[in-house]
């Protein structure tokens, strides 16, 4: 009886141990699942459309992103509905850091040439006291190097400058639906006339729905804040930038395909100088191929 005895305490030792350890895991793995994470993939690539998004490149990789616009497809069969004009963009992205990416750019449209910054300034993270929004700001010098339209009067270098300041806030709802606004100010040190305002506010917004595992719906929308009965350089009336697009995954790249009415590519074209209107069907098919190239060792 006393073996037996013996043998049933250490059997209630090693159980007793077992429950302990079980309450132990148990309690490790409720504050692990407690404790905030990182959101990823807000949107699949660093712009939504046309314009930036709050991706970035990650640390030691250049992303080259080719940006091809046609013509309006209001020009009927005679242009073959756009086909036979084009605008392109060939944009560099290498990020310093995952948070912190720099870029140059050239693009067709007025021959502008353009140096940008982006930096993540909060991260989502989902969890108990998790950041509930992800946080970045944008700014680009552009440089217009068209002939001038009076050579032979006295032009200033200053006068080719326009920049951009852009605060981005996102947020990812869940796997489903990203959405995002990105409060503008679009500068540009010359205007038409001494009345035009010098600095157009703008409200950048875009969404992201994902319709399956490679394939995402993107809309952008950026209406302007002040200056909308002011024209263009060329006397033109100007509209606020609409895009409707797709993100096909496929490999090693992300490929882009959009209608918009935005003749520009570069933030500034798009939010201050687009001169296409949906009613008139003045809109372009267009499409950014994204390939990124790792200069990690690791």
């Amino acid at each position: 009886m006393k073996k037996l005895w013996m043998f049933f305490q250490l059997i209630l030792g090693f159980s007793a141990t077992s429950w302990a350890q079980e309450d132990l895991l148990r309690m490790l793995e409720s504050e692990s699942d407690q404790k905030p994470k990182p959101v990823y993939a807000t949107f699949k690539s660093t712009r939504v459309i046309n314009g930036q998004s709050i991706e970035h490149v990650a640390a030691k990789h250049l992303n080259f992103v080719i940006l091809h616009r046609f013509g309006e497809v209001n020009g009927g069969a005679y242009q073959l509905w756009g086909l036979d004009q084009a605008n392109i963009r060939l944009a560099f992205d290498y990020g310093l850091t995952d948070r912190v990416q720099v870029g140059f750019a050239r693009s067709s449209f007025g021959k502008t040439y353009d140096g940008n910054f982006k930096i993540k300034l909060l991260k989502q993270s989902k969890g108990k006291g998790g950041m509930p929004i992800s946080l970045g700001y944008y700014g680009n010098v552009a440089v217009n190097t068209l002939s001038w339209d009076f050579p032979n009067r006295l032009n200033y270098f200053t006068s080719r400058l326009s920049f951009i300041n852009q605060i981005i806030i996102a947020k990812k709802f869940s796997d489903k639906l990203s959405v995002q606004i990105a409060p503008s100010a679009v500068h540009y040190n010359l205007v038409r006339r001494t009345a035009d305002p010098n600095t157009i506010f703008v409200l950048g917004t875009a969404a992201s729905i994902r319709l399956n595992g490679s394939v995402r719906l993107n809309l952008e929308y950026c209406p302007r804040l002040n200056g909308r009965d002011v024209p263009n350089r060329a006397g033109q009336k100007l509209h606020d930038y609409l895009g409707l697009g797709f993100d096909i995954e496929t490999g090693g790249h992300v490929f882009q395909l959009m209608l918009s009415n935005s003749i520009g590519m570069l933030e500034q074209h798009q939010m201050a100088e687009t001169t296409g209107s949906w009613s008139d069907l003045a809109i372009r098919l267009g499409f950014n191929v994204n390939r990124t190239f790792s200069f990690n060792k690791k």
